[in-house]
């Protein structure tokens, strides 16, 4: 039988949601209220933490001349039922054998 001895037992876990997509280069895209950055190709990536609760996202492009637009929406639903973590530095040393 091993000895018994303390250790310290820690887990941490968390989600992170992407959107992604592509319009015209000079076209104008928003998420939401926040305006989004285009790579040269007028591909978009948008990175946010994803939480427990509903994410409501409307995306948005609009033409640079403003004359064409194009939107979905998107909801994402996060649901944590149980949660038992803690940090390395909240760790506590138990016993056990």
């Amino acid at each position: 039988m091993p000895p018994i001895k303390p250790r310290k037992f820690w887990l941490v876990a968390d989600a992170e949601l992407i959107v992604y997509g592509a319009t015209e280069p000079d076209a104008t895209v928003t998420i939401g209220d926040r305006v989004i950055k285009l790579n040269p190709d007028g591909t978009f990536r948008f990175q946010m933490s994803f939480q427990d609760g509903l994410i409501d996202y409307p995306i948005k492009a609009v033409a640079v001349d403003g004359e064409q637009t194009r939107s979905i929406q998107m909801k994402f639903t996060r649901e944590t039922p149980e949660r038992n973590t803690n940090t390395k530095a909240e760790a506590v040393e138990e016993w056990f054998a």
